[in-house]
């Protein structure tokens, strides 16, 4: 044999020997956050609710892998969100609350730049990352672009935004999915955050009667004033006015949520996660909107996840997790470095027939000092402390899903230990001082927040 053949010889079984080693290794699958802003549980169709509100979710439920009980680390966007990016509870990222000079927001906390988020350990893995939102509080200047390549937010804008932000960047990833390169895409959907709004087509198909001079009358941009009235709680058409708009809401984002996952480039190996960042209240514990305290009405959240080949499809989770644990999760399925610091824990051994290590789930809402709420979930009990008041709420999740009847003092010794558990968690300092934006406020800016209910 000649010298040059012997070394096409070589090459070749070079060739081959990297062929067989690159068809071993695991692609990395492409990793889609989709959350649709202020979604509570209960009114989704998969999770029980009877009005079709979620078709495109209830079918994305089946393809996955459905868990029941699901718990938002607070009851409003800025803390949830940061939570579920850096994978720690708020009081461990710190960003809880917003300044308050004389009765408006003037700033807003902001994630410090030592955390590694979600988007940064996967683009260390070699993903390109993208990220939507529709909620001004996600804005870059907040620091919740940290980790994307490519970030987008809008001015707390309808679906709309979203849908034409992603005409952008779905060609983008298109080209890189092709190229071999994975990808990851965050999208928030604002809808069904109030004031709630007439979607035509949606609408009508919960409240075909709706009367649209008291949609134009109350749930306009002085829904907060007519709220702060009372009026809702005094007359319950109104109150169903509202909800019937909410539910509008929703089968509208499920519309864009069925449209978005159909387009989705290499969807069928791709590990998508559908969720909410918190819920809404409509009068139940006599409260509205969200943010105010921690009944389930505002921290149950629907999660569904579609793992890589559709593993696992069909299967319901019953054991109780939260946000916290998307970042562990996703970050497995991408084989991506994972803090040591995190909160969150890996949910795969629940797909697995396995059981997670037991553990108390927890909650927090601090929009402003005064209003201060800190919850513990256990396996069968959830402990609320309404901590300005200084009041004790312990209910029974098994038999009590509503949240109405108060067993506090039925179970003194399970509550002092709850009682414990929970000041040590809330008593926690944050892993990296959160810095804090202390521009003024725009006219435009404090309006807004207003009419969000966030002033």
């Amino acid at each position: 044999m000649t010298l040059r053949r012997l070394t096409i010889l070589l090459l070749l079984l070079s060739l081959l020997a990297f062929g067989a080693s690159a068809c071993g290794k695991t692609k990395q699958p492409p990793i889609v956050l989709i959350v649709i802003d202020t979604l509570r549980a209960d009114h989704v169709g998969s999770y029980g609710y009877e009005r079709p509100t979620t078709p495109a979710l209830d079918a994305f439920a089946k393809q996955g892998v459905r868990f029941t009980h699901t718990y938002a680390p607070a009851s409003w966007t800025v803390p949830s969100m940061n939570s579920m990016f850096t994978g720690v509870y708020p009081p461990r990222h710190g960003v809880v609350f917003a300044e308050i000079e004389n009765v408006t927001v003037s700033s807003q906390q902001t994630m410090s730049k030592k955390f590694t988020t979600l988007a940064e350990s996967l683009q260390a893995a070699g993903y390109a990352t993208f990220g939507i939102s529709a909620n001004y509080h996600m804005h870059e200047q907040y620091g919740m672009d940290q980790g994307f390549d490519h970030y987008k937010t809008f001015w707390f804008a309808d679906r709309e935004a979203v849908d034409k932000q992603l005409e952008i960047f779905l060609p983008q990833i298109q080209r890189l999915h092709k190229q071999g390169k994975p990808y990851f895409l965050f999208v928030h959907y604002f809808d069904p955050h109030h004031p709630y709004k007439i979607n035509k087509g949606f609408t009508e198909r919960m409240a075909p009667e709706l009367d649209l001079e008291l949609v134009e009358k109350y749930s306009s941009t002085k829904f907060v004033d007519w709220a702060q009235t009372g009026v809702f709680f005094k007359e319950p058409d109104k109150m169903q006015m509202l909800v019937d708009l909410y539910d509008g809401e929703v089968a509208a984002c499920d519309d864009s949520l069925a449209k978005l996952l159909k387009s989705l480039p290499g969807y069928e190996q791709a590990a998508v996660v559908v969720t909410s960042d918190h819920g809404e209240a409509f009068g139940e514990h006599h409260n509205m909107i969200h943010g105010r305290d921690l009944y389930a009405e505002t921290v149950d959240v629907p999660l569904a996840i579609k793992l890589p080949g559709g593993k696992q499809a069909g299967l319901t989770v019953d054991t109780p997790v939260s946000l916290i644990d998307l970042y562990p999760t996703l970050a497995t399925l991408a084989g991506a470095q994972r803090p040591k610091y995190l909160d969150g824990l890996d949910l795969a051994p629940l797909w697995s027939g396995k059981a997670l290590a037991e553990r108390m789930l927890y909650s927090f809402t601090e929009r402003v000092r005064t209003n201060s709420w800190a919850a513990l979930i256990g396996p069968q009990f959830k402990l609320m402390h309404s901590i300005a008041e200084n009041k004790y709420f312990l209910f029974d999740r098994l038999t009590d899903a509503t949240e109405t009847e108060n067993v506090y003092e039925q179970h003194g010794d399970l509550a002092l230990e709850y009682r414990r558990l929970l000041a040590e968690k809330r008593g926690q300092e944050p892993l990296y001082k959160p810095g804090v934006t202390g521009e003024p406020m725009s006219d435009q800016l404090r309006s807004t927040l207003r009419d969000l209910g966030y002033l």
